[in-house]
């Protein structure tokens, strides 16, 4: 029964992953703002988790990139779009617009074990104002 455990964990812990958190700020010169905002990058965040009888194994945690956590649910919408958002912050974004978020189901063993992944995406953009405004902001603070 240990053995069996312990090889349950192992393949929980293989087919979870982790937290994924990607940014691209290369956009091939094409506008993916709007007239009055320009991109400033695009963000995707994927939360995988394993599911035994529908309750919470090995799931991604809402921490951050790479992260992952025992026996929590934390596959929802609030997560992910949190992710989202702190990611496109930090890379100068103002606000996020074309926010996606989907969710999908595998069964693996049905009915016992299911593979679950919250996703959500979207581009972060900045106005010129808010541009400007940060400039000013990091140019006060420089010594």
């Amino acid at each position: 029964m240990k053995k069996l455990s312990t090889v349950c964990g192992a393949l929980a812990l293989l087919l979870a992953g982790c937290t994924t958190v990607e940014s691209t700020q290369k956009f091939n010169a094409l506008g993916l703002g709007t007239p009055n905002e320009k991109a400033v990058c695009h963000t995707y965040v994927e939360i995988p988790g394993v599911f035994l009888f529908g309750l919470p194994i090995v799931v991604g945690s809402p921490k951050g990139d790479g992260e992952w956590t025992m026996f929590q649910w934390t596959l929802n919408s609030e997560n992910a779009v949190y992710m989202l958002t702190k990611e496109a912050k930090s890379k100068g974004a103002a606000r996020v617009i074309n926010v996606n978020v989907s969710s999908t189901t595998d069964t693996v063993f049905p009915p016992f074990v299911s593979y679950r992944k919250f996703m959500a995406s979207g581009t972060g953009v900045r106005s010129r104002s808010a541009a400007v405004n940060n400039a000013a902001r990091q140019y006060d603070m420089a010594p």
